[in-house]
Parts: structure tokens; C-alpha cells; sequence
């Protein structure tokens, strides 16, 4: 536990000499670190067995996506060890992320930082598949909000090679034309919407899973992937976020200084209600919907720093920022009991 609290901890102290020096060197050091944590690993995280045994050559037909198998096959080409592989993998992914981050908010450390305590461990550290997909797609918003579909649509499609969930990212697209002019009432009734749904919605799609996908049915059969409640902790706070975003966004208090723009943000919002109406929608299925939402919640990371940054006092930012990653830490990595999958931290080889 000490290790975790004390990569927090750096990660923090990142995030304050960041803001003061406005220096891009703490972003890089912190994907440096994240990259090294996730990639240096051994027997430590929910993924780490399934995809050293795939990584082995054990591993069925259809079980894996072909460009995930692809890059496999390449890295035992030429005989690199696993431990190599996550490496790679996590440098890939986390650097791609700074890229995202920087394109949306100054200094990009403070979303890095968010995504340590929010992100991290589940994805880098638990689904590399699916972190690296939720990444690539997030880069191809650019061409969402430039309206360029073919770029986009080479970008999601690659992604789905890796990660089958990125197809359904395909509706952010025809979602962002429809909704762009969106106003705070119609946002509110879109997620009582969406709630009113979460009633109906998973018992029809379990009906059609069981008779038409047979290999997906224990996602709507074991009670270990389902909800028995419409809020989970996460779907609220999502809520909640979404609520609070377009409010400030109504009331024309989004601080234009390190986001680009009130348009970008409202853009990076329009996506987040997105994710936050297709949790709702499935709240009862919580594990399809947390997996086909996932991408599209990856802009939680620009989206809550710009919040905090936009209603609190001026001095008291940044600290208020470091709060909210200790309380989401807290509550993601301690109190769900996470952690318990992580400890203790072992290296692939001793220093």
C-alpha cells in the first residue's frame, strides 16, 4: 500500500509544480512514472495472467481481437518478453494520452494526475486492451469536432482491431450533430430520460443477448455483472459531473484560460453526456454499460479539472484539484477494496 501512496503522492506534487512552472517536464515525468509502474509489473493486476497466458500462445479462436494478436505476434517474433510487451504497451498508451490531455488543458499534468486516481489502475494496470483503445479514440475526437468523418472513422475502425467495444464509439459522431446546440434544460431531461429508460432498457437487451449472442450471456445472466440499482456510485458521480459541467457552461463561467475555448469544452461535455446516458440507460447491466461507456467517460479527465478550475477561487485551484483526486483515489482504489487485486507490487525483474 505504502507504494501506491507514495506514487499518489508524487503524482501530486507533480501536478503543483506543473501549474506553477506551466513547464510541460511534469507531464512528461509523470507518464514516465505511470508508464514504468504499469509496464514494470509482475503478477499484479487483474490482467496480468489472462494476457501472459494469450501472450504464450494459449488462447482460443475469437478470444482476442486480430490486431491485438498482430501486435503479439510481433513482439514474439522477435522474442521480446512479456514484461516488454506491457512495457511497450504502456508507454504507447500513456503517451498518447498526454497528447489528448495537452491538446485540451494546461498544463496537461493535471489531467494525468486525474487519470492516475480515476483511470489507471483499471485500464493500464487491468484492461490494457481497453486503455489504449479508449486513448486512440479520444484523439480521433479532434476530427469529430472538425468534422472530418473519414479520419475518424480510420481511427475507431483500427481501434476496433484492438478493442471491439471502440465500434460503438462510432455513434459519438452522428451524436455530437444532433446535440451540439444542446441547452442545460434539455440536458436535465435527456437524463431523466435516460434514467426512465435504465427501467426497461437491460431487460430487452438481455432477451437479445441470450438468443443472438449466447458467448456475451453471462454479462446479463451472472449476477456478478449486473446491478440491482439504477445509481451505482460512479453513474452518480457521473451525473452529478454532467449536471454541473453544463450548468457552468449555461451560466458562461468556464475558465477560456486553460481549456481552449468554452466550444471545446461544450464539445468535450456533449461526448461525456454521451457516456453518462448510455450508463444510465444500462445502469442494471452494469458491466456492458460501463464497457461500452468507457471511451467516451475518458473525458472525465478534461472535463472535472476545467469544472474545478472554473468555480473555485483563483489561489485555491490547483489544491482544490489535488482534493478531488485524493477523494476519487480514495474511493476508486480504497474503499471499492481495489487495491486488495494490486498488492503487493512486484517487479518483472529485481533493481
Amino acid at each position: 500500500m505504502v507504494f501506491y501512496l507514495g506514487l499518489f503522492a508524487i503524482m501530486m506534487i507533480f501536478m503543483l509544480l506543473g501549474r506553477v512552472t506551466m513547464s510541460s517536464i511534469w507531464a512528461w515525468l509523470g507518464v514516465i512514472i505511470l508508464a514504468l509502474v504499469a509496464g514494470l509489473r509482475y503478477e499484479t493486476g487483474n490482467d496480468f495472467l489472462p494476457y501472459k497466458t494469450i501472450y504464450a500462445g494459449d488462447y482460443s479462436a475469437g478470444q482476442v481481437e486480430p490486431g491485438f494478436l498482430f501486435l503479439r505476434n510481433l513482439f514474439n517474433w522477435i522474442h521480446a518478453p512479456f514484461w516488454l510487451f506491457l512495457l511497450a504497451w504502456a508507454v504507447v498508451t500513456l503517451t498518447l494520452f498526454y497528447f489528448f490531455a495537452k491538446e485540451y488543458f494546461r498544463p496537461a499534468i493535471i489531467p494525468i494526475a486525474y487519470y492516475l486516481s480515476r483511470f489507471f489502475f483499471m485500464r493500464d494496470m487491468g484492461q490494457i486492451r481497453a486503455s489504449l483503445v479508449c486513448v486512440t479514440c479520444m484523439l480521433a475526437l479532434k476530427f469529430v469536432y472538425d468534422e472530418k468523418p473519414l479520419p475518424f472513422l480510420v481511427i475507431v475502425g483500427l481501434s476496433a482491431t484492438i478493442h471491439v467495444s471502440a465500434l460503438f464509439f462510432l455513434l459519438i459522431y452522428p451524436f455530437w450533430l444532433l446535440f451540439r446546440r444542446i441547452n442545460f434544460k434539455w440536458v436535465l431531461g435527456f437524463l431523466v430520460f435516460g434514467a426512465a429508460v435504465g427501467f426497461v432498457a437491460p431487460k430487452i437487451l438481455s432477451v437479445i443477448i441470450v438468443h443472438t449472442l449466447p458467448r456475451y450471456a453471462p454479462y446479463v445472466t451472472n449476477a456478478n455483472y449486473l446491478s440491482s440499482g439504477l445509481f451505482d456510485p460512479v453513474t452518480l458521480m457521473q451525473v452529478m459531473i454532467c449536471i454541473t459541467g453544463f450548468y457552468i457552461l449555461n451560466r458562461g463561467m468556464v475558465s477560456n484560460a486553460l481549456i481552449g475555448g468554452s466550444e471545446k469544452f461544450k464539445f468535450l461535455m456533449v461526448v461525456y453526456l454521451f457516456a453518462t446516458l448510455t450508463l444510465l440507460s444500462l445502469s442494471q447491466l452494469s458491466t456492458i454499460g460501463g464497457r461500452l461507456s468507457t471511451i467516451a467517460t475518458t473525458t472525465e479527465t478534461i472535463v472535472l479539472p476545467t469544472i474545478v478550475f472554473s468555480i473555485m477561487p483563483k489561489k485555491t485551484r490547483t489544491l482544490s484539484m489535488v482534493g478531488v483526486c485524493a477523494v476519487i483515489f480514495v474511493l476508486i482504489f480504497l474503499i471499492s477494496g481495489a487495491y486488495k487485486t494490486f498488492i503487493p507490487y512486484q517487479m518483472a525483474f529485481k533493481v
